[in-house]
């Protein structure tokens, strides 16, 4: 995986760059968010079940990669 400014980083660009390499980190924020909705809220709910019910949480059973 390409560090951050491997990727995003431009020297020179012009206006098309500019705006593809924009695009490309707008859709990358917007991935990070959904899988802050989706994934982060299974994490939640499962951090209070376990909670409530005084066991640990196992993080790759949520997750489940």
């Amino acid at each position: 995986m390409a560090s951050f400014e491997q990727e995003f980083y431009l020297e020179n660009p012009g206006r098309w760059q500019v705006l593809r390499r924009d695009v490309r980190l707008l859709l990358r924020l917007a991935s990070y968010a959904l899988l802050w909705l989706t994934r982060g809220v299974l994490v939640r709910r499962a951090y209070r079940r376990a909670q409530r019910n005084g066991k640990p949480l196992e993080l790759e059973s949520v997750i489940g990669d």
